[in-house]
């Protein structure tokens, strides 16, 4: 189930092919620090947004998503999104102008951060093909 997890925050961030093993191994780590944390995170909602199925998520699929983020910086711990951060790790297979013009797109501060985690989250999945 980490694997799992991992892999489907990550590849939406990052994709797949672009991890080394140690990248994995610290992701995994991350995703079990907070599906620890998580409360009713079940594999099948994690499943839905492996697939894009960002309908009907609750509170704390969005919150593991805001934990995730968090742990892999690029969230702080205030609840605000790290764009300077999520530019220079998404740009280090891509073309940079196409990530920062990504990650301004998605960078939409929310009331409350687990929304502003998971709508970052949502974007980001929804425009990864704009960085190929």
């Amino acid at each position: 189930m980490k694997s799992f997890v991992c892999v489907v925050l990550v590849a939406a961030l990052v994709g797949v092919n672009a991890l080394t093993e140690e990248q994995l191994k610290k992701a995994d780590g991350f995703a079990a620090t907070c599906l620890e944390k998580a409360n009713g995170v079940s594999k099948e909602s994690v499943s839905k947004l492996r697939t894009g199925d960002f309908a009907n998520v609750d509170q704390d699929l969005k919150c593991f998503v805001k934990c995730f983020l968090e742990q892999a910086g690029f969230m702080g711990t205030d609840g605000n999104l790290v764009s300077d951060y999520a530019i220079e790790r998404l740009s280090l297979d891509r073309e940079k102008s196409k990530v920062e013009a990504l990650v301004m797109m998605c960078s939409v501060q929310k009331d409350d951060p687990c929304e502003t985690a998971f709508r970052a989250f949502e974007c980001y999945y929804n425009g990864k093909a704009s960085l190929l």
